[in-house]
């Protein structure tokens, strides 16, 4: 087992004592893998004001992370997420996928605005994401794409209020609209073929859609 693994087992040892883990915090050979630096900046033992310092020198991979541990300090949450903010715009779309997926919920409010739609399908998947991130993904302003990946999504596409914000949105692909309304029962079929409030496209979708199903299924 190399040093970093040495480091790593004896910061998850039940038993370690306070002199211990002040002797790994300090030791600067402890402090040259991230992998360690994060189990430092995350153990209950680490002072707090070493644990905020040690955050700063933390990936976005491990801020990411740190994040999402609902086990860490709050505190500690709060500063990967301010500093995953200030990196965002520097960051490769690849990395910021990854983020979508796997960061606490102090990111995903900025993420579910990302420009790009790959993004935001990628945040449909992270378990802290809500029905209000969703919905405010496919506001006004949302693209083809993210509407499509919404439409297609097994968690979200079957939410009432998601799909009523779908349907109603001015830039729903013709595709995805018949894709979305095959999978409604008849009676919302029915109800919305003839309400006022849905668009022309939506009700003939929806007409055609009942037409083309056996009566009495």
């Amino acid at each position: 087992m190399g040093a970093e693994g040495k480091f790593l087992l004896a910061l998850r040892r039940m038993d370690l004592a306070p002199s211990e883990l002040e002797a790994i915090l300090h030791d600067p050979e402890a402090r040259r893998f991230h992998a360690v630096r994060l189990a430092l900046a995350s153990h209950r033992l680490t002072p707090r004001a070493d644990a905020l310092s040690l955050v700063e020198t933390l990936f976005s991979y491990d801020l990411a992370h740190l994040s999402a541990d609902v086990r860490a300090n709050p505190e500690l949450r709060r500063a990967a997420d301010r500093l995953l903010l200030r990196r965002a715009s520097d960051m490769a779309l690849a990395e910021r996928m990854h983020l979508a997926r796997t960061a606490g919920r102090g990111m995903l409010q900025a993420l579910r605005h990302d420009p790009d739609p790959r993004v935001v399908a990628a945040l449909l998947d992270n378990r802290f994401a809500t029905e209000s991130d969703v919905l405010s993904a496919v506001g006004a302003r949302a693209d083809p794409e993210t509407i499509a990946a919404v439409a297609g999504h097994p968690r979200w596409s079957v939410r009432r209020s998601v799909r009523e914000a779908l349907l109603g949105h001015p830039r729903l692909p013709e595709e995805v609209l018949e894709r979305l309304l095959s999978r409604a029962t008849d009676e919302d079929l029915s109800l919305w073929s003839v309400s006022p409030g849905a668009s022309p496209a939506v009700r003939a979708a929806t007409q055609r859609i009942l037409a083309r199903r056996p009566k009495g299924v």
